[in-house]
């Protein structure tokens, strides 16, 4: 089955990339805040519903979500006075933290206007950070020990993850079948990318030269995002396929970070500038493009669907830093809405499988 549905998915991609290869330009929509001077932005689903985190008036952080009409609506909490939200999928369920009621942090899944606690491996935090088509969630948790463990919540459960020898790890992503990527830590404690199948744990490797990685993300063809040094002590965004790393550079600065990747193997993320200010990037498979701001000096992006819709943060001229969202122009065409049609029949068929 899975092999079928892969094919599959090389037909989507191809509609998908005729229709994209043009889609050059991008127009900026201001998201705002809920009513403080920053929010951001976080994860677009295929729907076009996008998650984030903004500040109160009062200048609390809350989770929020943007529909059709680009209003934000906050989500709350677990019983404290703060929460963020990181990823959505497309059933419409939302993950990420928030404060519980005794002042701890605790991973949420937020889904049919409710909150569930996802709780810990025994100790007092824990955050989710990805969410699959299934449902299926994963981020980090503390042990008793208090140390922090790469964390499974499926079937109403929370499995730690191990790590390579280390004390720690963290999971950044979940594709739909189930691949885990995050960091864990070396028995030489140094961290690595890292890409769990099963009970098999799998080190992504560095950049020559380098010392440590970090995976941020996998599409459902397992390519993989990663943060990385460089041999010069720079951080750089990096897309790991098929066992080799790319390094996708910067915009003439010293760092770049990459933070979402789509099934067409899009990578959004940010670049510093040879003036030391940074922008949003969106890396088309060949080279890395400049997404602009709201006028001020500098941008983020965060979550691209597969529609090559972006979703980010951007300074305003006064100074601000608002949630955007990064509209392709032109539009995507119909063609591509029936071939992802039948993609996402085949998830639901799977699922059920």
């Amino acid at each position: 089955m899975i092999g079928f549905e892969r094919s599959c998915w090389g037909i989507v991609l191809a509609f998908a990339a005729a229709s994209t290869c043009c889609a050059s330009d991008y127009d900026i929509i201001d998201l705002g805040t809920l009513g403080g001077p920053w929010g951001k932005a976080w994860d677009i689903n295929s729907e076009g519903v996008i998650v984030g985190t903004a500040y109160t008036d009062d200048l609390f952080d809350r989770a929020v979500m943007w529909g059709d009409d680009f209003v934000g609506t906050e989500l709350g909490t677990l019983g404290g006075d703060r929460s963020r939200a990181y990823a959505i999928n497309d059933n419409g369920a939302v993950v990420g933290y928030a404060n519980t009621e005794s002042g701890e942090s605790h991973a949420f899944v937020f889904e049919d206007d409710a909150f569930t606690d996802l709780g810990t491996l025994g100790g007092r935090n824990s955050v989710a950070w990805d969410i699959n088509a299934h449902g299926n969630i994963v981020g980090w948790a503390h042990t008793e020990s208090g140390v922090y463990n790469a964390t499974l919540w499926a079937d109403g459960g929370a499995v730690g993850l191990g790590t390579l020898g280390g004390d720690y790890s963290i999971a950044y992503g979940i594709n739909s079948y189930d691949v885990i990527v995050g960091v864990a830590e070396k028995i030489s404690g140094s961290d690595r990318a890292a890409m769990w199948l099963g009970d098999e744990i799998i080190d992504l490797g560095v950049l020559e030269g380098g010392t440590w990685s970090t995976a941020k993300g996998i599409n459902d063809y397992e390519q993989v995002i990663i943060w990385a040094d460089t041999a010069w002590g720079d951080s750089h965004a990096c897309l790991w396929e098929d066992g080799s790393i790319i390094d996708l550079g910067t915009f003439g600065g010293d760092d770049s970070w990459a933070y979402g990747l789509n099934n067409l193997g899009h990578v959004v993320g940010w670049a510093e500038s040879a003036n030391g200010t940074y922008q949003g990037f969106f890396y088309d498979g060949e080279q890395m493009h400049n997404l602009g701001t709201l006028g001020g000096a500098f941008s983020a992006a965060y979550g691209i669907n597969d529609y090559d819709r972006i979703v980010g943060l951007s300074q305003t001229v006064s100074g601000e830093m608002h949630a955007v969202l990064w509209q392709p122009t032109p539009e995507p065409m119909t063609l591509t809405l029936f071939g992802f049609g039948v993609l996402f029949a085949l998830r639901r068929r799977r699922g059920r499988d």
